[in-house]
């Protein structure tokens, strides 16, 4: 994680405060409140705080982190505070876009919600992000493993760049490598360099009779900083002031209703035909990597900013439509009724209703007409 920023200064009145300590107040707190909490509840065992859904917990942290380990975290928490401090506040700042959605996809799951902030240390939470192995999106999935995980590639789209479908991807495959390793720190390892990396370097241990879990391994050197790296995004990303980074422009979380589009719709058009600004729908849309819908006979379900789901029919095609299943269509001038209704399974009579269309040469003057589904 070379970084070309200069050190900056911290803010004036910013109270730092080292891991150590942090996590030690922090772990006192919760242990009170817990106490008053639950009262005469029996306190969980180490091993289902250190694993599990809390596995990242700042509880689970102080009990499971040998001592080197969170000398290693607090080296990346100064990193992230001075060296790449810029870097690290814009990927902050982006990561309330889609952070809420991924800790859901995780907890639907019954994984650790702190996952949700992997992409600070992967992509910066940059959905077109490219690493120089060829990893694409927000969660970095190359092409091999996203074909595992159903994240399809072809010239018109790249499912890896679907912050959505390759967080929940991600989730799959974060389950699997947890289900095979059970340790959340070799499971993210594996999650890096890939399971045989980690297997390997476990084999080499076992055979000298070292202990096999992460802070033990012989791992390649970005592997071996990866989760420190991680565990120290978290404890910012939770409480970001306490860190220093007290003037960060987040992001909005981001909002959308589904269209479903005919294949061929240009996003550039719609995008003019709305009034929208200019790449609204290329950013809801980042898999669509020529800003067009992909060819074919199949409806394509197109994601809109809030409020457009019915008005887009109005806007477009100039009707108003009770209908729940329908999709825009962009009228191409070979285009007639009749064709419609064989390509899309539509009744020639309900497209010519819907649209007040009395023949094909009405159909031509438009740009959109409404075909129910």
């Amino acid at each position: 994680m070379a970084s070309h920023r200069r050190n900056r200064r911290r803010p004036p009145g910013t109270l730092l405060i080292p891991l150590s300590i942090w996590l030690g107040i922090s772990v006192i707190v919760a242990v009170v409140a817990l106490a008053v909490a639950l009262q005469k509840a029996p306190a969980p065992p180490q091993a289902a705080l250190a694993q599990g859904s809390g596995a990242f917990s700042l509880t689970a942290l102080h009990q499971r982190l040998p001592e080197d380990a969170k000398g290693q975290v607090q080296r990346y928490i100064d990193y992230f505070r001075n060296n790449r401090r810029r870097g690290f506040s814009d990927s902050l700042a982006r990561s309330t876009r889609y952070v809420e959605r991924f800790k859901e996809i995780f907890r639907e799951k019954g994984l650790p919600e702190e996952l949700a902030f992997l992409p600070l240390i992967e992509s910066g939470f940059v959905e077109t992000a490219v690493s120089p192995a060829k990893a694409v999106g927000v969660w970095q999935f190359i092409e091999e493993t996203g074909r595992r995980y159903n994240l399809e590639r072809n010239p018109w789209f790249d499912r890896r760049r679907d912050p959505i479908l390759s967080a929940k991807a991600a989730a799959s495959y974060l389950a699997h490598l947890y289900e095979e390793f059970e340790d959340w720190d070799l499971a993210l390892a594996a999650y890096n360099s890939g399971a045989g990396t980690v297997r390997w370097a476990q084999r080499v241990n076992r055979r000298t009779g070292d202990p096999t879990h992460y802070w033990s391994l012989d791992l390649p050197d970005e592997t071996r900083n990866y989760v420190p790296a991680f565990i120290a995004s978290v404890l910012i990303a939770k409480n970001p002031a306490a860190y220093g980074f007290d003037k960060i422009d987040f992001h909005p979380e981001m909002a959308y209703e589904v269209v479903k589009v005919s294949p061929g719709t240009s996003l550039a058009l719609l995008e003019v035909q709305l009034d929208l600004k200019e790449r609204t729908l290329f950013n809801l849309n980042a898999e669509l990597t020529r800003g067009v819908v992909p060819p074919g006979d199949v409806p394509y379900a197109l994601r809109v900013p809030p409020g457009y789901g019915q008005r887009i029919a109005a806007k477009l095609a100039g009707v108003e439509t009770q209908l729940n299943n329908w999709m825009l269509h962009h009228v191409q001038y070979q285009d007639t009724v009749q064709s419609l209704a064989r390509r899309f399974r539509a009744r020639p009579a309900t497209i010519k209703a819907i649209n007040r269309l009395q023949d094909n040469g009405e159909l031509l003057q438009r740009r959109f007409v409404i075909i129910p589904l």
